[in-house]
């Protein structure tokens, strides 16, 4: 064991030799010597990238900028690789870095592939509401550990004693319940507990109420020196324990729960490669931005659907990770990615995904061994559709299966007079004036909305049956909304927003004759963008419609029902991501989690 630990320290010092140049092929001269001695280097875990602003944050040397001409290097098997900034990983400990007397990262140096071990969670406040906390209180039923590694301090905390973190001008003060000051610094903190035992947030709320997180917590002052920063740092199979149960029920059965570890694995290290949330210094957000984590508390049968699928993920057969979308329940057909969101360039629709395509989730009633067919581009093939409740298929059982809602013409433009100048705000792009012209273009919204509301209707579908394209008519002008969700959050069932009384969604499992599931009252948004309408001169307006969320990839009702059905994960997974390979994170970064 000695010898293998002399030999790696032997190996490292001669790749940072490599790397600045001290241990050339041939034996430098001592003018180069010379040069090398300007230069410092610093091997520490990278803490937040911003790529923009080309800066890089060192754990103990804090913010540094990137030279102009910076390079990125890789060793691999002893091999130097070129690189990009984009290889360099927030979290990642096998980072050095060359700084020359500036100040200026010139040169980044990679020691073997870059493992994923780790998750980094942003913990938002109560409700998902911010980021940016006004205090932070924690204990643990073991005690805690705090600890400034820059000042080189640290102190404990009695077992179920609470410990209070504010702020003040970039300050932290860490204080005792009974007010009694414990420590001041400027400095990032790190809390962590027993191994084993959990850390409570005792000033945030979930659906747990107090949750209790694995791993350990670092707390930072934000940009603005008012707020605090929250950061757990947990292992991965770890942070899926917390996951899973928060997105889908135990009741959906182990084949649906291992499908959803597999998901939610793939969907979380996606976020992690893209550097979503890199200059920020975490990969994924505890809410429904990235997925929602711990909000729901562990159980066995969730904890075992993740054990038994360590370290499995999706890969697409091009050889990219998949982006693992999944949603509540379809409502009988699926929609494909592209015509669901514009890709990064802002096209839309976008480029097609060979994985997540529509599909049909219903049975035929001629024939229950074939899925059902129709027409999705054709309005009266679609109005029958979601008209019709007796249908059955892979999500029948979920109440979200067929729904409606009525709005009289007064409503409906109420909440589009009050949604879609917030929508035009949030993607210009995709709300559209008709000019004189008849061609439909950005312009800001009157002040007034639409106005009163004339007329409503489809200009385009998804393959699914999804709208993907919306034109409401008003005395103010004609608009286009474009994309389900600009979609979704400009006609709002809510009293609040349509001015009257409640609003009612009333809803119906498959194979129903009447809406006879318990209707709710003020739904935030249309569950889908699955759905019809009829539009009557005196009653207003009736939406029909099927599933709750975005339709893209797994339905985790169907994903239920196939499992209870005796459909294996792999199977589940196949079917709701066509043309891809079960794989597992060793693919990643050259770790793996088996």
């Amino acid at each position: 064991m000695q010898i293998k630990k002399i030999y790696k320290f032997i190996s490292v010092l001669a790749a940072i030799l490599l790397l600045v140049g001290l241990f050339p092929q041939t034996f430098p001269g001592q003018a180069n010597v010379a040069a090398a001695r300007s230069w410092d280097l610093y091997s520490e875990k990278i803490m937040a990238k911003d790529s923009t602003n080309k800066t890089l944050e060192l754990e103990i040397q804090g913010v540094l900028p990137l030279h102009e001409d910076y390079e990125v290097t890789q060793i691999i098997d002893g091999k130097k690789v070129e690189k990009s900034l984009k290889d360099v990983r927030v979290g990642a400990e096998n980072v050095t870095v060359r700084v020359n007397h500036k100040g200026e990262i010139h040169k980044i140096f990679i020691e073997g592939p870059t493992p994923v071990n780790n998750m980094r969670v942003g913990i938002m406040t109560s409700g998902f509401a911010s980021m940016d906390h006004e205090k932070i209180e924690l204990s643990s039923p073991t005690g805690l550990k705090i600890v400034d590694k820059i000042a080189n301090a640290n102190f404990q905390v009695g077992a179920n004693e609470k410990i209070i973190f504010t702020v003040d001008s970039h300050v932290v003060t860490v204080k005792k319940q009974d007010g009694t000051e414990v420590y001041t610094t400027a400095n990032r903190l790190y809390v962590s507990t027993d191994e084993g035992s959990k850390i409570k947030v005792d000033n945030i709320t979930r659906a747990v109420k107090d949750p209790s997180y694995r791993g350990f917590f670092e707390i930072t002052a934000t940009s603005t020196g008012d707020k605090l920063e929250l950061i757990n740092e947990v292992n991965l199979e770890e942070y899926l324990y917390q996951v899973v149960p928060s997105e889908m029920p135990a009741s959906f059965g182990l084949n649906a729960l291992k499908a959803q570890a597999v998901a939610a694995r793939t969907y979380a290290l996606g976020d992690y490669l893209s550097d979503r949330f890199a200059k920020d210094g975490y990969f994924v957000l505890d809410s429904v931005m990235s997925q929602v984590y711990n909000n729901s508390a562990e159980n066995a049968l969730t904890t075992q659907a993740v054990q038994e699928t360590k370290g499995v993920i999706m890969y697409s057969k091009d050889g990219s990770l998949v982006d693992a979308r999944y949603y509540s329940t379809s409502g009988g057909f699926g929609a494909s990615k592209h015509q669901v969101w514009a890709d990064a360039d802002g096209s839309f629709p976008g480029q097609e995904v060979p994985y997540l395509v529509a599909q049909s989730h219903t049975f035929d009633p001629n024939d229950s061994s074939k899925m059902l067919s129709i027409d999705t581009s054709n309005e009266q093939q679609i109005r029958d559709f979601y008209k019709t409740l007796s249908y059955r298929g892979y999500d029948d059982t979920s109440a979200y299966f067929r729904w409606k809602v009525s709005f009289s013409k007064e409503e409906l433009a109420n909440t589009i007079n009050k949604n879609i100048g917030g929508r035009y705000a949030a993607d210009p792009k995709f709300i559209l004036t008709q000019t004189e012209s008849g061609e439909f273009v950005s312009l800001p919204i009157p002040a007034e909305g639409i106005g009163e509301f004339h007329d409503m209707y489809v200009l385009k579908r998804g393959d699914g049956g999804n709208i993907m394209e919306l034109v409401i008519e008003g005395s103010t002008g004609t608009y286009k909304i474009v994309k389900e969700y600009n979609i979704r959050f400009t006609i709002r069932p809510q009293s609040v927003f349509t001015g009257g009384s409640d609003v009612l969604l009333h809803r119906a499992i498959g194979g129903s004759s009447d809406y006879t599931a318990s209707p709710l009252k003020n739904y935030s948004i249309l569950p889908s963008a699955f759905f019809s309408f009829e539009i009557d001169v005196e009653k207003g307006v009736t939406f029909f419609g099927g599933g709750n969320g975005h339709g893209v990839g797994m339905s985790q009702y169907g994903a239920s029902q196939l499992g209870l059905g005796g459909w294996a994960f792999n199977d589940i997974l196949t079917h709701y991501y066509p043309n891809m390979t079960l794989t597992d994170t060793s693919v990643i970064g050259g770790s793996s989690q088996k």
